[in-house]
């Protein structure tokens, strides 16, 4: 009887700790996520949330840690005295841009921390003077923005994953004005954008 008595309470223990465990990483996965504030606290006074998406506007698990990334719509505001990017940022100017971000503003472009906040990348759209930025095409302009996330195994993955041998993880599917979903994922070493040859 004793025996069993002190079996039963370990198994009390162990089902408990698991309980602080799970509620220990969903509090965490709260404070990462934030809100609006949270955004430029997180990339510096330059960045604020965009108001027209919730903040974050989609979570995943782009690096495949097991852990929570989040992805956030932002506007970035020209570089001033007053306003700049946090020192552990990295711009992407390249993947849906066509020049780097320098000290102009953008009304619109994707946020991504991943790592528990230890990895924080700003993607932008420039693509030059006199030129629509990438996010500020028409498809941007209404209630819904052409972006989503989709989960490893879910169909939309598997298609992109048959065309393109190293996605492996959550990808981020951005539409195009022709049509065509492309897809932002994680190599291991940085963000790349699969682009379909094929015809809508």
């Amino acid at each position: 009887m004793p025996l069993e008595r002190l079996r039963h309470g370990l198994r009390w223990l162990r089902s408990l700790a698991g309980c602080a465990i799970l509620l220990a990483g969903l509090a965490a996965g709260q404070a990462l996520a934030g809100g609006p504030d949270e955004v430029s606290k997180l990339f510096g006074s330059r960045v604020q949330a965009n108001g027209r998406f919730q903040a974050p506007f989609a979570t995943g698990d782009f690096d495949g840690d097991g852990k929570p990334d989040m992805l956030y719509l932002v506007t970035i505001l020209p570089q001033s005295a007053g306003h700049g990017l946090a020192s552990d940022v990295t711009v992407i100017g390249s993947l849906f841009g066509q020049e780097s971000l320098g000290a102009r503003p953008e009304n619109l472009a994707l946020a991504i921390v991943q790592d528990g906040g230890r990895k924080k990348f700003l993607l932008t759209g420039y693509e030059g003077e006199g030129v629509t930025d990438y996010f500020d095409s028409p498809i941007w302009q209404g209630p819904t923005a052409p972006i989503r996330v989709e989960r490893r195994g879910s169909i939309a993955f598997e298609d992109f994953r048959h065309q393109d041998g190293p996605i492996r993880n959550d990808i981020i599917v951005v539409g195009t004005e022709a049509g065509i979903d492309t897809a932002l994922f994680w190599t291991g070493r940085g963000y790349a954008l699969f682009q379909p040859a094929e015809e809508p």
